[in-house]
């Protein structure tokens, strides 16, 4: 398995490091984020629904100005879209997040422009179905994922129990080394 480093521009000017499993912008669930002094994954499935839970996204028009909208707000905050499936009634992302950026932040983010980007491309919408203003329903759904599990990570710490600092620090720096990801510090 081969790994390299991806240099990408976020909205404040700050390079993050991504180290991937795959080649592409779309990248498998093996990914690190690099960022000044950290090192991680930040990957979140996220789902939310239109208000009312209207069947309002089956159109082509309608899944390209979202599915557009979601790419340019995950690019202007340093965010990578790892896959996304739009339903009739529903949107799944699964997104690695910078680590300053919430989840809450990021939903914010989502549904806010996407719905500002379908209301300028759809002004019928706004005028007949959600004369409000609310495209999107206040809730939203969100979970963590990780390519390793809660027992791996119980386990790990576990075994740390009473180790210095700088010998814990020592050991994963040589896994980082041995796996040919990069430097931990």
């Amino acid at each position: 398995m081969q790994f390299h480093i991806q240099r990408r521009r976020g909205a404040l000017s700050r390079p993050h490091n991504t180290i991937s499993a795959a080649g592409d912008e779309t990248m498998s669930s093996t990914s690190f984020v690099n960022g000044n002094h950290s090192v991680g994954i930040n990957a979140f499935h996220l789902q939310w629904c239109p208000k009312y839970r209207k069947e309002i996204l089956n159109g082509a028009w309608i899944r390209q100005v979202l599915k557009e909208s979601i790419i340019r707000t995950a690019r202007g905050h340093s965010m990578q879209v790892l896959a996304m499936e739009i339903g009739s009634d529903h949107i799944h992302l699964f997104v690695n997040l910078p680590a300053t950026l919430s989840v809450a932040a990021a939903l914010q983010l989502f549904k806010g422009r996407s719905s500002r980007e379908i209301f300028a491309a759809f002004p019928s919408l706004k005028k007949y179905v959600y004369y409000k203003g609310h495209f999107w329903s206040r809730g939203s759904f969100y979970r963590s994922v990780s390519n390793i599990s809660s027992n791996t990570v119980y386990t790990y710490i576990s075994a740390h129990k009473g180790k210095e600092l700088a010998q814990s620090i020592g050991s994963m720096q040589k896994e980082f080394e041995q796996m040919n990801l990069i430097s931990f510090m």
